[in-house]
């Protein structure tokens, strides 16, 4: 195993420092008003920094994003599923989910983005791209592989993946943002995600991975 240099240590602080950064002056002054200085100045780095790593405020928008997306998409890893049924992974995937997703920061940066591509159509589209748009393709592939193992039987992969995520989220999410009902609890949240699974396998499944109502696996 190679291990890191204490240079490459250090430049990988700086980036934390900077995403960190950015997420915050993104969230208090909105995507227009936030500038490469005020993030410099709050992530203690030089401007020509951040410019060393990224183009511009839209590629550290886009990373925000993406940082986001990847720890969502980690259960999803090909080699890993392997030693999981269907039903673990989806149930693993959905916990994941509906916690990020209704995390305090995470509402917060949905506002940001939907406040902002009506006067940014074209980062609108690149962030659903990057986040969203990201998710559902890679949701998508493991329901693909998982038909070619047999354990799965789904015909319209990337229909079936925002069906399972709309399963999960609901109205959740919108009650959320609009600050209608407080935080679920952590048992409301493990219930809503034995539910999405449980439909979606009776659905998708075949027989032998197939759940019951109760959240046991079918005969």
């Amino acid at each position: 195993m190679i291990s890191k240099t204490p240079n490459s240590r250090h430049s990988e602080r700086k980036l934390r420092a900077i995403r960190n950064a950015g997420r915050s002056v993104f969230l208090r002054l909105g995507f227009e008003q936030a500038s490469m200085d005020l993030i410099a100045a709050e992530a203690k780095v030089s401007k020509q920094t951040i410019y060393n790593h990224f183009r511009n405020k839209e590629d550290l928008f886009k990373a925000i994003i993406m940082d986001m997306t990847n720890s969502l998409m980690a259960p999803l890893d090909l080699e890993e599923s392997a030693k999981l049924t269907p039903e673990q992974l989806l149930r693993s995937f959905g916990s994941e989910f509906l916690t990020l997703m209704l995390g305090p920061s995470s509402l917060a940066l949905y506002r940001l983005i939907v406040a902002e591509s009506g006067r940014f159509p074209e980062l609108g589209n690149e962030l659903y791209r990057v986040g969203s748009g990201r998710l559902i393709g890679v949701l998508a592939d493991y329901f693909t592989w998982e038909t070619t193992r047999g354990r799965l039987a789904v015909m319209q992969p990337d229909r079936a993946a925002e069906l399972f995520v709309g399963m999960l989220s609901g109205r959740v999410q919108l009650r959320a943002l609009l600050g209608v009902d407080e935080t679920p609890s952590r048992e409301e949240l493990h219930d809503r995600v034995e539910h999405a699974v449980s439909s979606f396998l009776r659905l998708y499944a075949v027989p032998a991975y197939r759940v019951a109502p109760e959240g046991s696996v079918a005969d």
